[in-house]
């Protein structure tokens, strides 16, 4: 059959056909048999139908078209180049089609779970492949049924982008652009295989809910960039770039050292680190976030709070967080039993350096026996000894603070190479007998529960003890070193006393003696209940300062009798005590003692000048501050009382007792006093 000249319409019958189109834009249909069809000049279309025989296709010249229908059944088609020819396939009635200088192929899937397969076109003309997965002849809806489209790359370097919009698709940069149409997102899906060669796969622009992606860059150092919807991207052999970009995304990485990429706005993704050494990098935003990073048995998940996003990694060995803005807060877990070996955070602002926030990072180490602590100085921090280890970048030590979380065991937290330039530190001991050895900087120290053993090292370093604590000894070293001991909300008998050239702090609420040497400083904050606390000569100790908080909780007085009783030396003192309702000071001693929290009505400050010839001078003490009794003991002493209603005792000796305004009890006692009031 040959049409000659003009647009013809040409359709072969039911046997082996030899159909020629000849010049103009012809429509041929070879119909069932084997045909042989020469197209001719113009742009041409040659349509199959289901029933129709295995056709071979001359385009000749023109743009022509093959126009592929399928059936309602299950079917696979196939595009494959042979030599500079294209061999299409049907899988339903073993169909082959032999194309050549054919530009286009036009498939309708039609009903039913269809797979189309493009494979590579190089050294063919065909340019183009639509895809129509439609239900119906015309028209636009899909078919309700999984249909896949499975894109194949070269074995050579691949640049591939894929576009959408509406519920078409379109996979460029191959030999033949493939177009898919009709798509359903909950059912459809496009798989892209770049195979060999160093790929690069963009589907950044495709929208969420057209088709279902999955890119596989196959062997290669490949970039695969994923949709805004929920994807699969499989990385393959080779040192791969993974973006999963929007959507709920599951990354297998495949051989060699792998990075998956997360930024803002991006999903909760799963990586599947698998061989080589792996690395999820995580871009924090501008705003504050709460960053948690924990094992889930032999998993890890990282989870950030800012749009509730959980990262699910297993055989990735590395994490690198860029926090950027905002305060930031950090917890690494124990990732003992993980593959997860290192953790890089990067504290820089957007602008590069400090971002001027207070980021913190928290590592907790195990509920074993750990040895671990921290190094560096401005220049960065490590945290070593763990499982995974921390380094630190960017950090500001003005702003940014480094916990270590020892939790159970015996252990050791080590900190003598972390510069004072590092960052700020807090140690935690939690259960168990733990030893700290401080930073060159101002460290803050917890020992919890167990007998612990903290020293300070260099900078002004500050111990706590709360209640539930043990037995502590603590050597305050260099710097000005501060034990914060915290009562109960019950009445506690607190004694300090000097032990040789040691401190010795006692409480009789669970018997504990705490062990002070070159600690410069106390403050004990007595919350509620009767207290009593005893500050004894502290001559020949480092203590120079005792800060006494008899506030309950909430900042203000307890309504209960709190007695404060300062000792003196068998010296010649002179003891000055100044103060009003905002607190109260007793200088002149080797130890200064500060109260604050006082009640007038309730609490009592007892200072006993003991031996020698002593003075103690309140003058400075504002009738609302405490009340005061003073006892000069043995010696010829000076007693000047203060504003409010004062007990002065004279003692042994010809004492000088000077009462002041106020309802004051004065007793000289034995010797030749002189009682002014």
């Amino acid at each position: 059959m040959d049409g000659g000249a003009g647009d013809d319409t040409l359709l072969g019958s039911n046997g082996a056909d030899l159909i020629l189109g000849g010049d103009g834009t012809d429509f041929i249909d070879g119909n069932q048999g084997n045909d042989v069809a020469f197209l001719g000049s113009g742009n041409d279309i040659f349509q199959w139908d289901p029933g129709d025989g295995s056709d071979m296709i001359e385009g000749q010249d023109g743009t022509d078209t093959m126009r592929f229908n399928g059936s309602g059944g299950a079917e696979i088609f196939e595009a494959s180049a042979n030599g500079n020819r294209v061999r299409f396939t049907r899988n339903l009635g073993n169909i082959v089609m032999d194309l050549n200088d054919v530009e286009r192929i036009d498939v309708n899937t039609l009903g039913n779970t269809d797979t189309t397969i493009v494979n590579d076109l190089n050294g063919t003309g065909l340019m183009e492949i639509n895809i129509n997965q439609a239900g119906t002849l015309g028209g636009t809806a899909g078919d309700a049924a999984a249909d896949v489209v499975i894109v194949n790359g070269t074995a050579g370097n691949d640049i591939i982008d894929v576009f959408g919009s509406g519920t078409s698709v379109a996979v460029v940069g191959l030999a033949a652009q493939v177009n898919i149409t009709s798509s359903e997102g909950a059912n459809d899906s496009l798989v892209i295989n770049a195979l060999g060669g160093t790929d690069g796969v963009t589907a950044t622009t495709l929208p969420a809910g057209i088709t279902r992606l999955t890119v596989d860059g196959g062997a290669g150092d490949d970039t695969l960039l994923g949709s805004q919807g929920a994807d699969v991207l499989l990385g393959g052999d080779g040192s791969d770039f993974l973006f999963g970009d929007n959507g709920n995304d599951l990354a297998l990485m495949g051989a060699g050292d792998d990075v998956f990429q997360w930024d803002p706005g991006d999903g909760s993704d799963t990586l599947e680190g698998q061989d080589g050494t792996d690395l999820l990098l995580f871009f924090g935003s501008n705003a504050s976030e709460n960053i948690d990073i924990f094992a889930n048995g032999g998993r890890v998940l990282f989870f950030r709070d800012v749009a509730n996003v959980t990262m699910d990694l297993d055989n990735v060995e590395k994490v690198d967080f860029r926090a950027l803005g905002g305060a930031d807060n950090i917890v690494v877990g124990d990732l003992s039993g993980t593959d997860l070996v290192n953790i890089a955070l990067d504290l820089r602002g957007p602008n590069g350096g400090g971002d001027g926030a207070a980021d913190t990072v928290t590592v907790n180490a195990t509920q074993n026996t750990d040895v671990f602590g921290a190094a560096g100085d401005a220049g960065g921090v490590n945290v070593f000894g763990l499982h995974t280890t921390v380094n630190i970048f960017n950090q500001e030590q003005v702003n940014d603070r480094l916990t270590l979380n020892a939790l159970g065991g015996d252990d050791t937290i080590d900190a003598t190479s972390l510069k004072a330039d590092g960052i700020q530190l807090s140690m935690n001991g939690g259960l168990g007998a733990d030893v700290f050895l401080g930073s060159e900087g101002d460290d803050l120290i917890s020992g919890g529960d167990g007998d612990d053993l903290a020293l300070g090292g260099a900078g002004n370093d500050t111990f706590v003890w709360n209640p539930g604590d043990d037995n502590d000894t603590l050597e305050g070293q260099d710097g000005f070193d501060t034990m914060l001991f915290n009562g109960a909300n019950v009445a506690e008998n607190i004694d300090l006393s000097a032990n040789g050239g040691r401190v010795r702090f006692f409480r009789n609420v669970a018997s504990v003696v705490m062990d002070l040497n070159d600690v410069e400083g106390i403050t004990f904050n007595a919350l509620g209940g009767a207290d009593v606390i005893v500050v004894n000569d502290l001559s020949g100790t480092d203590m120079v300062e005792v800060n006494l908080n008899l506030a309950a909780v909430g900042g203000t007085g307890d309504a209960q009798a709190d007695n404060i009783i300062v000792n003196g030396t068998n010296g010649d003192d002179v003891v000055l005590v100044i103060g009003d309702a905002g607190g109260t000071a007793v200088l002149g001693l080797n130890a200064q003692v500060n109260i604050t929290g006082a009640e007038a009505a309730s609490d009592r400050l007892t200072i006993n000048a003991l031996a020698g010839d002593d003075v103690v001078e309140a003058s400075g003490l504002a009738a609302a501050g405490i009340a005061l009794t003073a006892d000069g003991g043995s010696g010829a002493d000076i007693l000047i009382g203060g504003d409010g209603n004062d007990i002065l005792l004279g003692g042994d000796g010809d004492d000088v007792l000077l009462g002041g305004p106020g309802i004051d009890i004065l007793d000289g006692g034995p010797g030749d006093n002189i009682v002014i009031q």
